[in-house]
This record gives C-alpha cells, sequence and structure tokens, in this order.
C-alpha cells in the first residue's frame, strides 16, 4: 500500500482492521501526552494513531491530521481536511457545508452517547413507540372523531396499520416511528403507503413495539373476537374465506384472515400480508417481510430467518407483492425499485452489503464499515457479505 510506505511499522500491510473503535483506541497507548486531546475522542472521529509524531489516520478517508493543540476538536479538525468523509456523514452526521460549532461547551459523556446511538451499539428505548399512548388499536380507533366522511379510507384500516387521526384535515401519524400521512387518494392501502413511505418503522417491520391489537371483528365495531393467540383461533378465521393457500398453513405460521379477498395478519407482530400465490410459502413469506417477529421466531429460529432473508432480501422484489396494488404504474414501481436499492444511510450509492446473521441488506459498502450493528435490527454484526444487484 503505497500510500502507507513512510509511517511506521503500526501500518503494516497485514495492519489491524481500523473500522474498531477498541482497535483504533488501542493505538493511541504511545501517543504523545503533550497532544492534550483525549484518545476516546480521536478514536471516535474515526482516527487512529499512525506512529508518528502526533500525526493521525482516517480509517475511512486516510486523511491525516497532525498539530493537535488544547482543545481541539477531533470531529471538526477531521471535517477540515475531508468535509466528504463517509465515517463522519454516516456516523457523526456531518454535511460538507454546514458550519462548524463553534460553541467552547463539550460533554464528553454526551458524545460519547451520541456516538454509540448512531452506531446503533445502545438502543434509546424513549423512542419507540414515539406515541406511547396510541400503542392500543382501539385508541387510534377512538381518536378518528370527526374523519371526514368523503376520505377513501376507512378509521379502522388505518388504525390497524398504527395510524391515529391527529384532527386535521386527513392528516395521521404513526404511533410507533412518528410518520404522517395525508392527501388520501382513492385506491389508497394504510399499509402500502406505511410500508412505502416509512420502510424502516420498526411496526411496519414487525417489532414487538407494544401493539396491542382490537378486540373487535371488522366492520362490526360492537361485537368482540378472539385473541388469536391459538392456532384454532386463527383457523376459524378462514371458515368463509377462499383463499389460495391452505388456511391450516396460514394459521400455523401465524396469520387469520383480516379481510377481502385474500389478506391476513400475524396475531403477534400484526404483519399484513396480501396477494398471495399457491405456491408461496406462510413461514417464508413471515420471515421475508416480518423478520423481527417474535413468534416467527419462537416457532422457527433466527437461523430459518436468516436464511429466508439472505436467499431473497427485503431490498429485492417480493414474490408475494405484499401490500402493493395488484397494477402499479411503470413509472412508480422504477422509482420504488430505486429507493429499495439505495443506501439507507447515505441515501446516495446503492446497498451492496448483507449484515450476518441478521440478513439485511441496507447499506453500501462505504457505510457498512463504521456500523458494528444492523442499523435495521440493532443485532451484532458478526460478518458482512458483499453482494451485487442486477
Amino acid at each position: 500500500m503505497a500510500d502507507f510506505a513512510h509511517d511506521s511499522d503500526i501500518e503494516a500491510d497485514n495492519c489491524p482492521d481500523w473500522s474498531g473503535l477498541q482497535t483504533r483506541l488501542e493505538s493511541f497507548h504511545r501517543f504523545p501526552s503533550t497532544a492534550q486531546v483525549s484518545a476516546e475522542r480521536m478514536a471516535r472521529a474515526g482516527f487512529y494513531f499512525t506512529g508518528e509524531t502526533d500525526r493521525v489516520r482516517c480509517f475511512s478517508c486516510q486523511q491525516t491530521v497532525e498539530g493537535w493543540q488544547s482543545g481541539d476538536a477531533p470531529v471538526d479538525r477531521h471535517r477540515q481536511v475531508s468535509p466528504a468523509c463517509k465515517f463522519l456523514s454516516c456516523v457523526h452526521g456531518v454535511r460538507p457545508n454546514a458550519p462548524v460549532d463553534s460553541s467552547p461547551v463539550y460533554n464528553e459523556e454526551a458524545e460519547d452517547m451520541e456516538y454509540r446511538l448512531r452506531r446503533g451499539e445502545v438502543v434509546d428505548d424513549t423512542m419507540y413507540p414515539t406515541v406511547p399512548h396510541m400503542r392500543r388499536e382501539d385508541d387510534r380507533l377512538s381518536s378518528f372523531q370527526g374523519w371526514p366522511t368523503s376520505a377513501p379510507v376507512t378509521p379502522r384500516a388505518l388504525a390497524q396499520a398504527g395510524f391515529f387521526y391527529r384532527g386535521e384535515g386527513d392528516h395521521v401519524q404513526c404511533f410507533c416511528c412518528g410518520g404522517m400521512l395525508s392527501n388520501w387518494e382513492d385506491g389508497d392501502e394504510p399499509w402500502d403507503e406505511h410500508e412505502k413511505y416509512f420502510s424502516n418503522c420498526f411496526f411496519v417491520l414487525g417489532h414487538d413495539v407494544g401493539n396491542e391489537p382490537t378486540l373487535l371483528l371488522p366492520e362490526e365495531p360492537r361485537e368482540q373476537r378472539p385473541s388469536m393467540s391459538s392456532f384454532e383461533e386463527r383457523l376459524c378465521s378462514f371458515s368463509d374465506v377462499r383463499h389460495p393457500i391452505a388456511p391450516e398453513r396460514l394459521a400455523q405460521a401465524g396469520f387469520y384472515s383480516s379481510g377481502a379477498p385474500d389478506r391476513v395478519t400475524c396475531f403477534k407482530c400484526g404483519g399484513g400480508l396480501k396477494n398471495w400465490q399457491p405456491e408461496e410459502d406462510p413461514w417464508e413469506e413471515h420471515a421475508k417481510h416480518y423478520p423481527g417477529c417474535s413468534f416467527l421466531l419462537e416457532e422457527k429460529g433466527q437461523e430459518f430467518v436468516n436464511r429466508i432473508q439472505l436467499s431473497d432480501p427485503r431490498g429485492s422484489a417480493p414474490a408475494s407483492d405484499v401490500n402493493h396494488p395488484s397494477y402499479e404504474d411503470p413509472l412508480e414501481k422504477l422509482r420504488k425499485l430505486q429507493r429499495e436499492k439505495q443506501c439507507k444511510v447515505c441515501m446516495d450509492r446503492d446497498i451492496s452489503i448483507v449484515f450476518i446473521p441478521c440478513g439485511h441488506l441496507v447499506t453500501c459498502n462505504n457505510c457498512s464499515q463504521a456500523l458494528t450493528k444492523c442499523p435495521i435490527c440493532c443485532a451484532v454484526i458478526t460478518q458482512k457479505i458483499k453482494t451485487y444487484i442486477s
């Protein structure tokens, strides 16, 4: 590596993987104490010590910085020499043209926590759901007092998809991710629109975010239905339904019938599927689209979910056309495919890295280097596999 020719043997061809925070931190054991900048701040800014004077190098953009003085902010000096560094963009949220924060107040603990939150090393449990008092579907349904009678979507469908009414026009908001939608049109499906605009919502992904499904039958609000937690209850929901998939197989996979013509919903995670093909397997479709469902993981195991996700990750076109209309405008379909292929961190390059063991395909190669946990499910990443999408 010619770029490393004049540095000390700490940067030999068989050098460590500097993308790890702990590895970078250990390189500062011989860092001059006169520099008066903590090793922790250096490492969080992406730097490791080269072994020469007080020169440090970013593992991502390879730029070096030296001549450190008391009061220097490593992230700011990093940005001065490499404003387009992907590590700064992905992990610290730095934008090339954003002004430098000149505030003299520095909080080491706050910076460390922000760094860990951005990397997914810790999860802010206070974030999900963002509107906790609307976690009950019945409460969301009750919020639709005054909902416009001319609206093309029903309060029941919106509440089931996680939305509650904000009391103005046709504006609704998701109790989990906080995403807001309005201007509903004929043919819109709440689940479709939720997944279309907020595809990373934990509720859409099937994570257990505390959602409490309603005890009311669809379109019959004064009657009550069983909890659907038992196989027999789910199987009975198909008694008057002609479905392309055997009801026994659907019920075993956690699904109950939730509407015409072939829509089903998981009793545990609330994930909905429709437009089934006879050859499709309910367990596999469950794993493809709602890999975080606790019932799925309990019954089939993480290894099964990983295998399905790797063979048909969410970034590729779903076999069952889940939550999409049977006809879709070609331009809209093209835009959707382009969005699906975008890195969910930088929103610039195409996704190209599969995380093991969770199997999610959500980042480009550059952004994946800074991550130790999957940004979708927070699973610890043990391996990163490069893949190619045609």
